[in-house]
Parts: structure tokens; sequence; C-alpha cells
């Protein structure tokens, strides 16, 4: 993997990572997409912020139903 830092980091300080969901509850993303951010590509990274985007719509959803 290529380290790479074009694309900003979804991480709003607030981790808490929950055991319901397995997601950080700040910034939605997995453990392990936490862990290896720095060394993923621009296009990965894409990837896991198109996941967290929805994450977020979903787990929305899901707590207004």
């Amino acid at each position: 993997m290529e380290t790479n830092t074009r694309t900003a980091s979804p991480c709003n300080n607030e981790c808490i990572m929950n055991p319901a969901t397995n997601y950080c509850d700040g910034c939605f993303r997995t453990i392990e997409e936490i862990i290896h951010w720095s060394v993923y590509s621009d296009e990965e990274k894409k990837q896991v912020l198109q996941k967290v985007e929805r994450r977020k719509t979903s787990l929305t959803r899901e707590n207004v139903n």
C-alpha cells in the first residue's frame, strides 16, 4: 500500500467505538479502517469515505424509526 495524505481523515476527535455497530461513533469507521488509514491509497480512502456516508445514512434512518 502506498502512503498518501491527500484525502483528509474523517476523524473528528469523538473517538468511541460502538460495540453495537463496530463503528466509531465520531467518524463511522471500523477499527481496521482507522488503523490502516495512514497507509491507504487515495482511492482506498475515498472508498472508505463512501462507506462512511452510507453508514451515517443507514444508522440515522434506523434511529429515526
